[in-house]
């Protein structure tokens, strides 16, 4: 039986897969067209700094969920301190 025709879906005109090896490239080049990043950085120019201090990558045991944890969170905060005013980077 085919149940297609009793699914009430959206209509998008997103493709089903991401292709993300081909719309990386294209992102990449966008951006480095549209000078992206250094106009970010010339935006937060004067603003009180604040530099996250990365530490090395964890070189003991097999990575596990709570090193992706510990990335998100540092992420966070640097978003975060960007948002409050903050010339935010991540190092």
């Amino acid at each position: 039986m085919d149940y297609k025709e009793t699914l009430n879906l959206p209509q998008t005109d997103f493709p089903m897969k991401a292709s993300l090896v081909k719309k990386e490239p294209e992102m990449l080049a966008h951006w480095e067209k549209e000078n992206l990043y250094a106009s970010m950085r010339e935006k937060f120019k004067g603003r009180p700094k604040f530099v996250f201090h990365d530490g090395p990558p964890y070189a003991n045991g097999n990575i596990h969920i709570g090193h992706a944890l510990n990335k998100i969170l540092k992420d966070f905060i640097v978003r975060f301190m960007t948002m409050k005013g903050y010339d935010a980077t991540f190092v």
